[in-house]
């Protein structure tokens, strides 16, 4: 905290440092000033065609002759008036900070006198003639001298007081001047800020509306939303039968590959395992980052082997089927048709889930246990992922506990639930593919 330079007046009324003010005014004038150079250059590449010729100088016109020009030119103006504004600011907290330090003078002095003041009242008080106020003389010289000695005690007193309340009132009064210098200052500031803002009015370019922002949000959270997508549409997939459930299936395994794809397009994500590989370093976000590819590719499965099982159909019977058979449309359609079938089989066969069986055979295999086991993963897999989004845009949420334990939930799904699943889908695809 910067120290207050008015310790008389006890707080600063004129916060600000004129040094930072032009330093920043300065910066702003020679951006102002390059931005202008540079917009005269293009101008001119713009305007001349006989400055820079060639293909070269046809593609460069081409990609500067938008709005990149325009930009420049109201930038340049934008920060020339908020240039301008400071300067004003900057004129002002000057003058500003010279009258605090005229007031913080004046406070010293009356302080002093205030001092002063209060010592003589303090003497004033303890003067033993005011005592006589109270005693009984005779009549004649004795009383009259008592008299004189009560009232010349009683004058020094009354100047005592009046010298305090003088003093203490001319001490507020510097006091109440500060005040109104330091509301001065705020109303000063919040002008400033206003200009400053409508220095940029239809000058500089737009904040992005509402859709860019919201384009921009879901580029920078699109693994996560891939992955709440796939774990809703897994969900969904076994929550539904018919076209639907078998819609939503292959939906779950588009959105996994789409999501691991985003993964492993991630720098940070490769690293993280490069250095788990080479390094050693088996941290958190390489656990987290392990458990989400496998979790992604296991969730690609079963759609995966029904899309593998209808193009292994369609080549069958394009190859057995003759050329009537050969043709695009027939072999789209059979492909289609076998997909579906495949995707049917998969989705009510249910994925293998020892653990399910495990636990219906413990319950006295009950049927009812063993179909309510195989909600636990897809349930808990929408509840991570959409943790997983919540958490990166939540400070709240944004834990090492919480991303541990979502992680360790994920990887007990994969290992215990999906794993299996998924090897027993590639089984019984291969199976299919290779007979």
């Amino acid at each position: 905290m910067a120290q207050n330079p008015y310790v008389h007046l006890g707080w600063n009324p004129v916060p600000g440092e004129p040094g930072e003010v032009e330093k920043l005014r300065t910066q702003l004038v020679n951006s102002a000033s390059a931005l202008q150079t540079a917009y005269q250059k293009i101008d001119k590449l713009l305007g001349e065609s006989s400055y820079w010729e060639g293909d070269a100088a046809v593609g460069f016109r081409e990609a500067l002759d938008g709005d990149l020009p325009k930009y420049m030119k109201d930038a340049h103006r934008s920060l020339t008036l908020a240039a301008g504004h400071l300067g004003t600011w900057h004129g002002g907290l000057t003058s500003r900070r010279e009258l605090a330090g005229k007031y913080d003078i004046e406070a010293a002095d009356h302080q002093g006198d205030l001092k002063t003041a209060n010592a003589r009242h303090e003497a004033a008080k303890q003067d033993p003639d005011l005592k006589l106020a109270g005693q009984t003389f005779a009549e004649g010289p004795e009383l009259e001298a008592a008299q004189t000695r009560l009232n010349t005690a009683t004058a020094r007193l009354n100047d005592a007081v009046t010298a305090v309340n003088n003093a203490q009132g001319a001490l507020d009064d510097v006091i109440r001047k500060a005040r109104e210098l330091e509301g001065t200052h705020e109303a000063e500031a919040r002008d400033l800020a206003k200009a400053l803002k409508d220095s940029t009015k239809d000058l500089a370019p737009e904040e992005p509306g509402w859709l860019s922002k919201a384009l921009g949000w879901i580029g920078d959270n699109l693994t996560n939303i891939l992955g709440v997508l796939a774990a809703v549409a897994g969900l969904l997939a076994l929550l539904c039968t018919g076209p639907f459930g078998i819609a939503m299936l292959l939906v779950a395994a588009g959105a996994s590959l789409a999501t691991a794809a985003t993964r492993i397009a991630n720098p940070e994500f490769r690293a993280s395992i490069r250095d788990g590989i080479t390094k050693g370093e088996f941290d958190a976000d390489f656990w987290e980052n392990s458990v989400g590819i496998v979790g992604d590719l296991a969730g690609a499965v079963p759609g995966l082997g029904a899309v593998t099982r209808g193009a292994n159909g369609a080549i069958r019977s394009a190859i057995h089927g003759g050329e009537a058979a050969a043709g695009m449309k027939a072999f789209f359609s059979q492909f289609g048709d076998d997909t579906v079938t495949a995707a049917t089989r998969i989705s009510t066969a249910g994925s293998y889930n020892p653990v399910g069986d495990w636990v219906a055979h413990a319950a006295g295999g009950s049927q009812a246990v063993r179909v309510g086991m195989d909600y636990v993963s897809p349930v808990a897999g929408v509840f991570t992922s959409g943790y997983g989004l919540a958490a990166d845009n939540i400070d709240a949420l944004d834990g090492d506990a919480g991303k541990n334990n979502s992680t360790a939930i994920d990887g007990t799904r994969t290992g215990v639930f999906d794993g299996p699943g998924a090897i027993s889908t590639v089984v019984n695809t291969l199976r299919v593919v290779t007979r």
